[in-house]
């Protein structure tokens, strides 16, 4: 029998809901699976305030936010799903041939992480590999559903960009990623504030848990871009700790994407 609205209101109110922002299907625009088809679930809140944020209008919950459970961001996500056919990705550190992928992003989607230890299992019963977008910057939230996640891509935070450093932060998160055995890799955005010390901090923590971590550099496109030298300098001074370091602009800004 369907339920009422108040029926149904308060059984939702008897569940864990989590503010999302949006859910939707697009082509990954950053890091070393560019390119490849894929649904995002987007949540609102973030920890952190980056000058060079791209979705500021998730950094904050708001009152166009949707409150939504799992199992409601579960039926979108499989409707997507079913809709494009190619919401598929090719982890070839995966060990599989091909993978149906879920984005979880945000905002900061470890803020929510009472929510994921709930949606997270009903993802992978329903075939998705979870790709979790992160801003490293909660060890101890990522210990809690590192083993639900297939593949890592964290974001290292510079303090030129967000006015505090990360370092510990980001250096226990990339410990705990790398010893669960989950395929991890570090993003760094570049803007004209960023300093060459920043990254050469950044190659000497990932460095201590494996120089086999993918680092990719992520040049700003915008007003705050900095200079094609310094650019390279960066990543020239990076490969000599680290044995993959790409410089590559998110590809989703190029084609005006989401």
């Amino acid at each position: 029998m369907r339920k009422s609205k108040k029926e149904y209101s308060d059984v939702k109110k008897q569940r864990l809901c989590a503010p999302t922002d949006e859910i939707f299907f697009s082509y990954q625009g950053e890091g070393i699976y560019a390119g490849m088809p894929q649904i995002f679930v987007r949540f609102a809140g973030c920890n952190i305030k980056c000058s060079y944020c791209d979705t500021a209008n998730s950094q904050k919950i708001s009152s166009k936010t949707k409150f939504l459970t799992a199992p409601e961001i579960i039926r979108e996500a499989v409707k997507l799903y079913n809709k494009n056919k190619k919401a598929t990705i090719l982890p070839k550190f995966c060990g599989k041939q091909r993978l149906k992928s879920i984005s979880i992003t945000g905002g900061e989607p470890l803020l929510q992480i009472d929510f994921l230890k709930e949606f997270l299992p009903l993802a992978l019963q329903e075939g998705f590999e979870v790709y979790l977008e992160t801003n490293g910057a909660m060890p101890q939230n990522l210990k809690k559903i590192v083993s639900l996640c297939s593949i890592i891509s964290m974001d290292f935070k510079m303090p030129s960009a967000c006015g505090k450093s990360f370092w510990k932060e980001h250096k226990e998160f990339l410990q705990t990623a790398s010893n669960a055995g989950k395929a991890v890799f570090v993003k760094i955005a570049l803007t004209k504030e960023t300093k060459l010390i920043e990254i050469v901090k950044s190659a000497e923590i990932i460095k201590a848990v494996s120089k086999n971590i993918p680092l990719i550099l992520q040049p700003s496109l915008s007003k705050d871009k900095g200079k094609l030298q310094d650019i390279f300098l960066f990543r020239s001074i990076a490969a000599k700790d680290l044995n993959d370091v790409r410089v590559m602009p998110q590809m989703h800004k190029l084609y005006n994407l989401k």
